[in-house]
């Protein structure tokens, strides 16, 4: 049997069905809508090539479309920073030496495998300004100054659903680095406790530099994730109030399906496609040199 599977023609027979259908899936549709993205359709009326027009009107004249960036790297920036944060803390409280760790893995890994619809209109009602969990407990602690209309009011709708993002995800960055953690030798821990790194300082010393490959790894798909993140913003707020939480996903969304553009929309798709490469080789640069071998 594994002479069989040394066989070149048997490594292609396995493999080439499943390029075929990724690249029919992937790959097809990625070059259709760079094609589009030169055109002006609305998917009724016949093509009409207007060449780069549609990414001049993009740069210059589509005032939505700069919200939408920068809404886009504000929920990514705050996902990294949350989701890193929270997710290794998580990961090391984990991998401690407590009781019950099976329990509050999965307590805490439970809302990523929730359909992002239902967390949005979960949180949709614990935002509400009336019957709203979040602004009764508030209001019950003696703190209704700071209640708001969470999802209705541009200062605080983005940093409502940033927070959703992060409390959805961060149990999948969580488990991330909780299989780093346990994939390190133990020799290796019980060696630096025994030189004298404890708590906080075997954390800084020995834990994160080891899971430095999963750091980037996190980050990476927290990045991709975040630049073309939609599902949460269409259903908590459709983008409202006054575009103050439109993403660039969205924009797309809505440019295609509501406003028949669809030749704009591939041009947005192209763009996102682009700050998505930009961003993982950029992300890659960073990390290059800094991965730890043990």
């Amino acid at each position: 049997m594994e002479k069989l599977l040394r066989k070149k023609t048997t490594i292609l027979f396995f493999t080439v069905p499943a390029l075929l259908f990724y690249t029919a899936i992937v790959f097809v549709p990625i070059l259709f809508s760079i094609y589009y993205s030169f055109f002006s359709w609305d998917a009724i009326s016949p093509r009409k090539y207007v060449g780069l027009d549609n990414f001049v009107r993009m740069f210059t004249k589509d005032d939505v479309f700069v919200t939408s960036v920068k809404n886009m790297l504000f929920l990514t920036v705050t996902s990294i920073v949350f989701q890193q944060v929270l997710g290794f803390m998580l990961a090391v409280f984990i991998t401690s030496r407590i009781k019950g760790k099976e329990f509050f893995k999965n307590v805490y890994f439970f809302p990523a495998v929730i359909s992002s619809v239902a967390v949005g209109m979960l949180w949709t009602f614990i935002y509400d300004p009336g019957i709203g969990l979040l602004n009764g407990f508030l209001g019950l602690i003696g703190l209704g100054s700071l209640q708001h209309q969470w999802l209705y009011e541009p200062a605080t709708a983005m940093w409502a659903i940033t927070t959703v993002v992060s409390w959805q995800y961060v149990g999948y960055t969580m488990i991330l680095y909780v299989a780093a953690i346990q994939n390190v030798p133990g020799e290796i821990f019980e060696s630096a406790r025994i030189d004298g790194a404890v708590g906080w300082r075997l954390v800084r010393t020995m834990t994160i530099p080891l899971v430095r490959p999963i750091i980037k790894v996190s980050t990476v798909l927290i990045t991709i994730g975040s630049l073309k993140f939609f599902d949460l913003v269409f259903v908590m707020t459709r983008g409202g109030p006054a575009d103050s939480t439109t993403v660039l996903a969205l924009h797309m969304y809505s440019r295609s399906f509501s406003q028949l553009e669809y030749g704009y929309g591939d041009a947005l798709a192209v763009v996102l496609l682009a700050m998505c490469l930009a961003a993982t080789m950029i992300i890659h640069a960073i990390f290059r040199k800094s991965e730890v071998e043990y």
